[in-house]
């Protein structure tokens, strides 16, 4: 036996020590709660809907390390291997972890289940839950979103009725912004650790969808639409007839609700993807794509406008069928999921360079209507 086969066996633990040690590095990590807005009063009117983002947040922040923790111990023994020490070791590791982070999910749902039917079915129901989570993670940002633009237009109110000093309000609106910093920068973390899970459940969607003959693999992002650019400020346009909203900016995309004549929305220009499209958003905070064709400005419109009152369809059609294709497209629904609350979180990063927390006209971005966060 070598020399060095001698040394690595003999500090073989110290080897898998630093692989354990570099995995949980990969899992995002999360705001701190004692930065500046991450304390929270009990009597702070957005306190209900910070706690409902952060207790769902949770759920994505309880990383998916088991593949990232093995594969970055099985990447810090090759690399100690190949190299011979601890620095090609903890290479490895980092090589090891990002890898098993994607792969390790499928890997030990296949050692557990070893009969495909149960596989798949495994899969199905992770997918299943983690697209309900997606949908409670993005209606709780809203609300908070919401609750945060409505306590800042209150302090304005109070300022120009003369219940408050210009002083008062302006510091008022200075703690407002600061707490919704701390909530955007939370949700953008949850986001990324979303994005992470999502890649491990594309990967074992890919493996799953070899199983049976005729099954597609998942869509990437390119090709579904979702790898569109929202950009430019927010403008004000009116339906000019009734008009179908989409989910992504294609006319192939599921429609998830529509805008009558004469409303009026918010609307931002969309890029990146063939023919005019602009992103609107409905009554209950709900975006969508609808063609730019059919928006127009409110000097162009020539009946009677109103503020956007249609809100998204319900969606009561099945969940797909638990089959490697149910799988695929259960993928591919979370990928786009993903991409809705990745764009409000940047629209929220709009809002915090915007006049919004100021005593000027504020930029609104909060949905026209209620928002139920538990919705």
């Amino acid at each position: 036996m070598s020399a060095r086969a001698v040394s690595l066996k003999k500090h073989l633990p110290a080897v898998f020590a630093i692989g354990l040690l570099v995995a949980p590095g990969i899992a995002a990590c999360v705001p701190d709660s004692s930065a500046p807005g991450g304390t929270i009063a009990a009597n702070d009117p957005c306190s209900s809907q910070r706690s409902q983002l952060t207790a769902i947040g949770d759920y994505f922040n309880q990383a998916m390390i088991e593949g990232a923790v093995a594969g970055a111990a099985l990447g810090a023994l090759g690399g100690a291997l190949i190299g011979g020490d601890w620095q090609s070791a903890a290479i490895g590791a980092g090589v090891g972890a990002v890898g098993g982070a994607v792969a390790g999910y499928y890997s030990a749902k296949a050692e557990a289940n070893t009969d495909r039917t149960q596989l798949v079915g495994g899969v199905y129901k992770d997918l299943y839950s983690e697209n309900q989570q997606i949908d409670r993670t993005t209606a709780a940002f809203r609300g908070v979103r919401a609750c945060r633009t409505a306590e800042a237009n209150g302090i304005r109110a109070d300022y120009k009725a003369g219940r408050i000093s210009a002083d008062e309000a302006r510091g008022r609106l200075a703690a407002v912004k600061t707490k919704f910093e701390w909530e955007v920068q939370y949700a953008e973390e949850v986001g990324g650790k979303m994005n992470e899970r999502g890649q491990e459940y594309t990967y074992a969607a890919t493996e799953i969808s070899h199983f049976e003959p005729g099954t597609r693999t998942p869509t990437t992002a390119a090709a579904s639409g979702a790898n569109y650019q929202v950009t430019g400020p927010v403008l004000t346009r009116v339906a000019s007839k009734s008009t179908r909203v989409r989910e992504l900016p294609s006319t192939s995309s599921r429609q998830i609700g529509g805008l009558k004549a004469g409303e009026i929305v918010e609307a931002r220009e969309v890029t990146g993807v063939s023919g005019g499209w602009m992103r609107v958003r409905l009554a209950d905070g709900t975006p969508g794509f609808v063609s730019a064709s059919l928006l127009v400005t409110q000097d162009r419109y020539r009946g009677d406008t109103a503020a956007v009152a249609s809100r998204a369809e319900p969606q009561t059609a099945a969940p797909p069928p638990q089959s490697a294709g149910g799988v695929v497209q259960l993928a591919e629904t979370n990928q786009i999921k993903q991409r809705a609350l990745a764009d409000d979180v940047s629209e929220s990063r709009t809002m915090l360079s915007s006049t919004t927390f100021e005593l000027d006209q504020p930029l609104t971005l909060a949905p026209l209507g209620a928002v139920d966060p538990a919705a």
